[in-house]
């Protein structure tokens, strides 16, 4: 699907996956602004660093590396950004920045090294598949609780909504609104469903919107965190500790969601996509946010079509137009968005069906991965449970010549990964 060969451009499939995309994953643009906010980092100067940095992220990837991904911040990077860097390790916000900026140094020593191809040839086609699986698991969660189909339980930790919530109603209706139009085959079907339903909720105020915090005039007071890096703490331990962990999950969570997202990526795209996220990655930190990633939101572009740069380049546009729009993007409901999402993640999901599951020394670390991707919320987490199981099991079946020295390595290094998050 996205190989080395140029492909016919159909500009109109590519700039509706690219808005499809962008409608997708907007809601970054504040939720990650009110997660660094919890770091100290003022959220209404926040915001610009986030839509600046994935303007920059979406337009290099798009020309550079021509592959249909959106590069923006990171979610859960930003939860590690805040409540381990800054909480358990007690750095300053503009200590963490710096321990952002020495991460995606190492991460671009590895991505400009043959260590990139070591580190992508040494996973386990059982585990790649499992990636993209998981993603798709962790997408469908996400859109249930973004729609409020299923809500915090009072024993459990989640259960079906009430059905005389509206944001229920509205995403179910949206959800078979969208399948409909997906299964006949209509282009922008995914488009169509987010507009249809934030016109009808907005006309009929069926979910009320909350009062916008931000505003455009505060763009002016932004310079005051841009470039406010502290390298004061730079051999401390925590400092040390917070730059490794944090190094393992860009890396390796990267690395999963380049190849869980654009499955079949010959090695030399996916070498430019990995660099360009890596050098964007630099600039988050000066630019007074967390660290980028390939969003997963990604898939909901290329399931409307996406196949080339030009849908990042569009995502990127819109990121533009975002800064002059911030207080209208809480237009958008939710439940116009969670089954874009949903129906994205169960089509990625469709990957099990590549994984030997009568092989259980196979099935079981792919098996843990996903699960733990998406009940844990965090696909860095999923990786290393599935990384750390692949070699264990396979000793325990006497299989152990089917790993190689670099496996060993990245169980090793994901197995330190988790020791880490018990000590801090």
């Amino acid at each position: 699907m996205f190989s080395k060969y140029p492909i016919k451009v159909d500009y109109k499939k590519e700039v509706l996956a690219g808005l499809t995309a962008f409608f997708a994953i907007s809601y970054v643009i504040i939720v990650n602004s009110m997660i660094l906010a919890e770091a100290g980092i003022p959220p209404e100067l926040s915001v610009f660093g986030t839509i600046i940095i994935s303007i920059i992220g979406c337009v290099a990837i798009g020309l550079f590396a021509k592959v249909p991904i959106v590069i923006t911040t990171g979610m859960g990077v930003n939860s590690f950004f805040t409540y381990t860097l800054v909480y358990s390790l007690k750095l300053s916000w503009q200590e963490a920045l710096a321990v952002s900026f020495s991460a995606s140094v190492i991460y671009l020593i590895v991505a400009y090294t043959p260590l990139t191809n070591l580190l992508a040839d040494a996973v386990p086609e059982s585990l790649k598949h499992a990636i993209t699986t998981g993603i798709g698991l962790f997408l469908v969660i996400i859109g249930l609780e973004k729609g409020g189909v299923i809500v915090k339980g009072d024993h459990t930790f989640m259960q079906l909504n009430d059905f005389s919530s509206p944001l229920l109603l509205m995403t179910l209706f949206t959800l078979v609104l969208t399948l409909f139009l997906f299964f006949k085959g209509i282009q922008g079907s995914f488009f169509i469903g987010i507009l249809i339903t934030t016109v009808i909720t907005n006309v009929f105020n069926i979910i009320p919107r909350e009062k916008s915090l931000f505003s455009l005039q505060a763009i002016t007071d932004y310079p005051q965190i841009v470039g406010k890096l502290d390298f004061s703490g730079f051999l401390s331990g925590g400092f040390i500790l917070g730059t490794f962990s944090l190094a393992m999950i860009l890396i390796f969570e990267s690395m999963g969601l380049f190849n869980g997202i654009l499955p079949g990526i010959d090695n030399h795209r996916f070498k430019k996509a990995f660099r360009v996220n890596g050098i964007v990655m630099l600039f988050s930190s000066l630019l007074g946010t967390s660290p980028t990633i390939p969003a997963a939101e990604s898939s909901t572009g290329i399931q409307e079509g996406g196949r080339t740069g030009i849908t990042a380049i569009t995502v990127g546009i819109c990121f533009v137009a975002a800064i002059f729009m911030i207080p209208l993007l809480s237009f958008i409901p939710s439940s116009a968005l969670a089954p874009v999402i949903i129906i994205t993640g169960c089509l990625m999901m469709q990957n099990i069906r590549f994984i030997n599951l009568v092989d259980l020394s196979e099935w079981f670390p792919a098996f843990l991965m996903i699960v733990m991707m998406a009940f844990s919320m965090s696909i860095s987490d999923g990786l290393a449970f599935g990384f750390v199981a692949y070699p264990l099991v396979k000793v325990f079946v006497g299989k152990i010549k089917q790993i190689s020295k670099m496996t060993w390595v990245i169980s090793a290094l994901f197995f330190a990964y988790l020791i880490v998050k018990i000590w801090i």
